[in-house]
């Protein structure tokens, strides 16, 4: 039989004892650094290269096609998409650790990393998204313009078939946007362990 009267006590005495943050060691966060900068260095890439899709493909309609509206549109589409571009390096570009810092320098420097990219990500509606907008505008226009002059239909008809076009465009940018702050949520919760971690660092002598 167990002494029923005593494990309050031993329960209250394990309680009691002091708990020990959680160990990490310089290299540890090194590794961590490096992963994500290689992740967000991957990623710039990819994004990089849709915006120069983007610039040549709509040069070329640019070149190519004579009306007004469409070649208004393609520079406009150009113009974003160079914004786009210019923006994603200023406020997402890797920045890495110079190789001497201490831990908790260290820990510190990852944290605002993360923070940038969580701005970053947070930010898309403006930098990202909005910026694409006038030239997809000016286009749609020209398009249901000229399908209007080409083959006359009822403006309802015209103005119902574009208005599901504006609709699935609408949902695919709100789509990239909710992606986007849900990886902000996520960069969040790192942020939130190195601010712990920050609080209870290994000695900082041990460099990074």
């Amino acid at each position: 039989m167990t002494n029923e009267s005593s494990s309050p006590d031993i329960r209250g005495l394990w309680q009691s004892q002091p708990t020990q943050p959680p160990s990490i060691s310089p290299e540890d966060i090194r590794r961590k650094m490096q992963k994500f900068e290689h992740r967000i260095f991957r990623r710039n890439i990819r994004e990089y290269a849709g915006g120069i899709f983007v610039v040549v493909a709509f040069g070329f309609c640019e070149w190519k096609l004579p009306a007004p509206l469409f070649r208004l549109g393609s520079g406009l589409a150009i113009a974003g998409a160079l914004y786009v571009m210019f923006q994603l390096h200023r406020r997402a570009s890797v920045r890495p650790a110079p190789g001497d810092l201490g831990l908790s320098t260290c820990i510190e420097f990852h944290r605002q990393t993360l923070e940038r990219q969580r701005d970053a990500l947070r930010g898309v509606g403006s930098w990202y998204l909005l910026p694409l907008v006038p030239g997809l505008a000016v286009i749609m226009v020209g398009t249901a313009i000229n399908q209007w002059t080409a083959h006359p239909v009822g403006m309802g008809h015209l103005v119902m078939g574009y208005g599901i076009v504006v609709a699935l465009v609408g949902a695919v940018f709100f789509a990239v946007w909710k992606l986007n702050q849900r990886g902000a949520d996520r960069l969040q919760v790192q942020i939130d362990e190195m601010t712990a971690l920050r609080s209870h660092p290994e000695s900082g002598e041990r460099l990074c």
